[in-house]
């Protein structure tokens, strides 16, 4: 079967602005919205599921990566693209999230739309037992997922009038439970204030709040030159140096929700977001908890086709393996 094929565009709103050469998802495809009963009539097949995936990494049409033809035809035996001028076999899911992978594409269509349905998110408890998969298969999958989010993360760019804080994640120590204390962590946020609304959020774990952890965190996700409002914590001035303005003037607790409102609601929210749907996560891989709830925030206004775009992002997401999954909870 030849593959002829050209995508419409549709813009959808997302705050903050997208870093000097990186792809806006909305550009790629039009970006759908489905409701439950829709998503499964859409797609009851593995080859439905295929074809999406076609639809999102070749967004003009098929592209042979050998020789940049534009025609191919599918192979029916592995659902790979064979080019129609030199004969190279292309994969679909080569150089995506999916690849190697031995779950179905129909079950990982499923869970990046119940991910995406709720924006509590999916625990892997509950997935497992909603696709048929192992715990730990679910686990993997729902990781996956939010590494693919961290990635157009990284993209998202903050301006304007900036606040920034500190907050503690994690069980707080107990007369009776000291040692509690050694799963706490410390996250810098930041947070557009768009005066009586948030803009886009930004949440990076550190080991402690320093100048050189501000410097290496607000370097690549702001703009230059921007306005920042803090409590006046001592390493906070590093903004300065950086080039930015910065009023840091100490805030009494009884006053912070005054003074910095949208960075303590963020923080909120975020709390309330793990331990609502996963009670409470290891600190190990509290960042990619954090990835996921960002990526949600800053996308709240398009809820309806947030499928639609973390397909695409999972798409483009790098290959995590479980080994390296590991690793990162032993380090």
């Amino acid at each position: 079967m030849e593959l002829d094929r050209t995508e419409p565009r549709r813009a959808v709103q997302m705050y903050g602005s997208i870093a000097d050469g990186a792809v806006i998802e909305d550009q790629l495809m039009t970006l759908e919205q489905y409701t439950v009963l829709e998503f499964q009539k859409r797609f009851q097949t593995e080859w439905d599921c295929l074809a999406q995936l076609e639809a999102v990494r070749w967004p003009e049409g098929f592209q042979c990566p050998k020789c940049q033809c534009a025609k191919g035809y599918r192979l029916q035996t592995r659902g790979d693209i064979e080019c129609a001028q030199c004969g190279y076999q292309a994969s679909v899911t080569a150089g995506t999230m999916f690849h190697r992978s031995h779950v179905p594409l129909r079950k990982w269509f499923w869970a990046i739309f119940l991910t995406a349905q709720d924006k509590g998110g999916i625990s892997a408890v509950r997935l497992s037992k909603l696709l048929g998969v192992a715990r730990a298969t679910a686990w993997l999958m729902l990781h996956k997922i939010r590494n693919a989010m961290a990635g157009r993360n990284t993209r998202l760019i903050l301006s304007g009038y900036i606040e920034l804080d500190e907050g503690s994640f994690g069980r707080a120590a107990t007369a009776k439970r000291p040692e509690k204390a050694d799963n706490q962590s410390q996250v810098i946020v930041m947070v557009e204030s768009k005066g009586t609304a948030p803009g886009g959020i930004a949440m990076r774990v550190v080991e402690s709040t320093s100048r050189e952890s501000i410097r290496d965190f607000v370097g690549p996700k702001v703009k230059p030159g921007q306005r920042f409002r803090t409590d006046g914590l001592q390493a906070h001035y590093v903004l300065k140096s950086m080039g930015h303005q910065l009023t840091a003037d100490p805030v009494p607790p009884e006053a912070a929700g005054k003074e910095l409102p949208w960075v303590h609601v963020a923080i909120s929210l975020a709390k309330r977001f793990i331990l609502g749907t996963y009670h409470g996560v290891s600190s190990k891989h509290l960042q990619q908890y954090l990835d996921e709830f960002c990526y949600r925030f800053n996308r709240r206004f398009g809820e309806q086709r947030l499928f639609s775009r973390l397909l695409i992002a999972c798409a483009e997401g790098s290959h995590l393996t479980y080994g390296a999954l590991l690793a990162r909870q032993a380090a």
